[in-house]
């Protein structure tokens, strides 16, 4: 057991002694040990929004009247401001309450709107998500909140912290996926493009914390063990206590009780007060973050409900690609409303629980209608614009007759029909014992391959059908894929037989990345070994390539 030193001077290592405010005219010492209360809220998950809902009013409703009460109190508010509005829109009336406690620094507000999953969801998305997050909380009068807050993400894309640096953000704070051969606490995390960002690693998670007890005694022994566990890869402090967990209650009690347990220097914190008195970055990383090391990241999720992944792909392609490009080149007044309600359902949608599809069936049947409200007015938009049967060229050169950047009538292209079975592609099945966040095979089974036919009877219960074609024009065979799939408990997969033991090239959010083959059964961590990876639109291996309008995994 450790004994925590007293607070430390400037002149001691790791002990910078800054001055941190907590409302509008308090200044205290900062902290040897910030305790941060706050409760990490999945909107939708095993319950559906409106039940969650339900409790975020309990929760809002007893935090205010708490920060009446309580000197000293802060609340960290998951670092997404739709839990704002989800609570104003049944709390109008509180609209002044929340404002006068961010201001003060008694909550925190952003910088995302919702928690996306870096992965199932584009660059672009993620980076209207903070836009969005940090428009509205200024949009309530405060500065949102300067820290990249990514604390249940199921891993984190190479880009990164590009994103968080073009949004004025120098710092994350995440949980999952950090590689074991990162041991410091705080390490620099850089981008592809070469930024970077000092990140904080909840090596421990964001709810190690949780139900700290009040009576003096036993909240100090509580405090020790917290800072011996991380002492690690922090040595000298100072030190983060995350207190709370998913949908926790406000911790009542706990900012009278912190002075009391005596030699821990310990007090009520933010995350912006821990981040400014940071130790010093050691290590360095540059790329994703998707190791199993210290936590799982759930690579399931990646598959898993993936009709619902590609049709969120393509309401984001719709914006990105043809509608705003169109509406900008037109010199029309701009839809921004309505533009702004099509971004908004995505951005509900990139929360990690729902586009992950690791959720309850009702969760997945909300998700789909605001994909389909979405899409009614991104067509009602493209209605607007009066182009007809025109096609619009996205692209920065001409395509089947059509200028760059412009709106024409394309050439027709001869399409040619390709016999499915000459492509020399599999199907793959398996069993699964595992869940929709891990896939897992029964012990011993192996999966059994099945040459691609155009029409494939898998079982009474499967039946895949395919079709291929190829335009004259085109360097590549389109394939089309239809499964009628009433069986339980199972993977299906398509197989293209390449040589791939030099590993892959993948694209990603704003990105590529070459990723080495990875042999079965030897990947480290904490979960079953599932050597596969996430690739957004395309991956590039032993001279073949694969493309999908999309997100989509790969071994």
């Amino acid at each position: 057991m450790m004994a925590l030193p007293a607070s430390a001077g400037p002149e001691q290592p790791g002990g910078a002694c800054s001055i941190a405010t907590v409302g509008e005219d308090s200044a205290v010492e900062s902290p040897r040990i910030h305790v941060v209360p706050h409760s990490h809220w999945d909107r939708e998950w095993y319950l559906p929004f409106a039940a969650f809902r339900r409790r975020l009013v309990d929760l809002l409703d007893s935090l205010l009247v708490a920060l009446e009460r309580e000197p000293g109190l802060s609340f960290h508010l998951d670092g997404q401001m739709a839990v704002v509005d989800d609570y104003l829109e049944l709390r109008p009336e509180k609209l002044a309450d929340l404002k006068r406690a961010a201001r003060a620094g008694l909550i925190s507000l952003g910088p995302w709107y919702t928690l996306p999953d870096e992965h199932l969801v584009s660059g672009e998305c993620l980076l209207r998500n903070l836009e969005l997050g940090q428009a509205r909380a200024r949009e309530l009068g405060v500065e949102p909140m300067a820290v990249g807050y990514l604390p249940d993400q199921f891993g984190h894309t190479a880009q990164m912290p590009q994103l968080l640096r073009r949004r004025g953000i120098d710092v994350a704070v995440l949980w999952r996926g950090v590689p074991g051969a990162v041991r410091s606490a705080v390490f620099t995390w850089e981008a592809l493009d070469g930024s970077s960002v000092d990140t904080v690693q909840l090596k421990r998670g964001y709810g190690h914390g949780r139900g700290l007890p009040l009576e003096a005694a036993a909240l100090g022994e509580r405090l020790r063990q917290e800072v011996d566990a991380d002492r690690e890869g922090n040595p000298d402090g100072p030190w983060l206590v995350m207190c709370g967990d998913d949908h926790q209650p406000v911790p009542s009690g706990l900012a009278a009780a912190l002075p009391l347990a005596a030699g821990t220097g310990a007090a009520v914190s933010t995350l912006a007060g821990y981040v400014s008195a940071r130790p010093v970055a050691r290590d360095r990383w540059r790329g994703e973050l998707r190791s199993a090391d210290h936590s799982f990241v759930l690579q399931g999720t990646l598959s898993a409900r993936f009709p619902l992944k590609l049709r969120h792909a393509a309401l984001e392609r719709r914006l990105e690609r043809y509608l705003e490009p169109a509406w900008t080149l037109s010199g029309r007044p701009w839809p921004a409303r309505e533009l702004a309600y099509c971004w908004r359902q995505l951005i509900l949608n990139s929360a990690h629980d729902s586009i992950c599809g690791c959720s309850i069936d009702q969760v997945h049947l909300e998700a789909s209608e605001r994909l389909a409200r979405g899409e009614r007015l991104a067509g009602m938009l493209r209605r607007r614009l009066g182009q007809g049967e025109l096609a619009f060229n996205p692209s920065p050169f001409e395509r089947r007759g059509v200028p760059a950047l412009s709106s024409g009538r394309a050439a027709t292209v001869p399409i040619t029909p390709v016999p499915v079975g000459r492509l020399g592609l599999e199907l793959e099945l398996i069993g699964d014992r595992g869940d929709e966040y891990t896939h897992q095979p029964p012990e011993g089974e192996r999966p059994a391959r099945f040459a691609l036919e155009q029409r494939n009877q898998l079982g009474p219960d499967l039946v895949v059908e395919a079709a291929a074609e190829q335009a004259a024009d085109e360097p590549f065979v389109r394939l089309s894929i239809g499964v009628d799939n009433r069986r339980r408990d199972h993977r299906l997969r398509l197989v293209v037989p390449v040589e791939t033991s030099a590993g892959a090239a993948a694209g990603v959010a704003f990105g590529a990345l070459e990723r080495a083959y990875r042999v079965p059964g030897t990947q480290l961590g904490k979960e079953y070994d599932l050597p596969t990876d996430p690739a957004r639109l395309w991956v590039f291996a032993g001279g073949a390539a694969v493309l999908l309008a999309g997100p989509f995994e790969y071994e």
